[in-house]
């Protein structure tokens, strides 16, 4: 038999839940008014984007994690790099799912860990692990910065 702390939990849990799915609701009728086809396209291939830097942020993590291991003391630096960066790129790919009003200062913000985060990680670049972050990096930059200035705001 639940308790009652485990009741009120439950409540409150579900009491959030709705409150969240309403305020969804109307976020989402609220966009859908202003958006259009080339909107929705441009939050599309940004989420895109940032999923696949975040994937490839992640792997180089692990390659940074083992080479630094090695005694490779300057891939500690760029393992906590390419974690934060992946961190950034996971928070901007939610906030574009979810029509948030902050996906722009999310993707701005995104954009310039790409871009430090490839810096960082190119003169390491010659194997494949690296260039694949240094790649999805420029790539996730270019189009949050796309999407940005689609929707109207200014970088």
């Amino acid at each position: 038999m639940w308790n009652r702390r485990e009741w009120l939990g439950a409540l409150g849990t579900g009491a959030a839940g709705i409150a969240l799915l309403a305020g969804r609701s109307e976020a989402v009728e609220e966009h859908d008014e202003h958006e259009t086809s080339e909107h929705s396209a441009l939050m599309k291939e940004c989420a895109e984007a940032c999923g696949h830097c975040e994937a490839a942020c992640n792997e180089a993590f692990h390659h940074c994690l083992s080479e630094s291991g090695s005694g490779k003391a300057e891939h500690a630096r760029m393992a906590q790099m390419v974690i934060d960066c992946a961190s950034f790129c996971t928070l901007s790919a939610a906030l574009i799912a979810r029509h948030s009003s902050l996906m722009a200062a999310s993707c701005r913000a995104c954009a310039e860990a790409c871009d430090k985060c490839a810096e960082v990680c190119s003169p390491h670049a010659a194997g494949e692990t690296m260039k694949h972050c240094v790649e999805s990096c420029k790539k996730c930059a270019e189009t949050c910065r796309k999407m940005i200035q689609g929707l109207g705001h200014h970088d």
